[in-house]
């Protein structure tokens, strides 16, 4: 049996700054150290419930549009606000039956999807 121990999504270079401001300021996520032998490559890593979420650098990146995370939260109506208001994009989805669910983007256009169990 194998469980999750963390996520990788791309970033440009130099975007941590905008890295923290969206998954740490405006989802709450709380930042962890990078070990110190992956400094050096940049990026951010991020605690999730159980599992970790990092942000690393890719040369030439460009945005995840159809691969994603899947993040449960409560209070989905709130979360959605808040990214609204941010400027980005919710785009609710109900093909799921028991769950509520929306797609957004992250400040480099990776897709995210955030849900809710009804």
């Amino acid at each position: 049996m194998a469980s999750l121990d963390h996520i990788q999504l791309a970033m440009p270079e130099g975007e941590e700054g905008r890295a923290r401001a969206f998954w740490g300021g405006l989802i709450g996520l709380a930042e962890l150290e990078k070990p110190e032998a992956l400094r050096a490559r940049g990026g951010v890593w991020f605690a999730l419930d159980g599992a970790e979420l990092h942000l690393g650098v890719e040369p030439g990146f460009a945005p995840a549009r159809k691969a994603h995370p899947g993040l449960r939260v409560s209070g989905i109506d709130a979360v959605a606000a808040a990214l609204s208001d941010a400027g980005h994009p919710v785009k609710w989805d109900e093909k799921i039956a028991g769950r509520r669910r929306f797609f957004t983007e992250d400040p480099f256009g990776n897709r995210v999807e955030f849900l809710e169990e009804d």
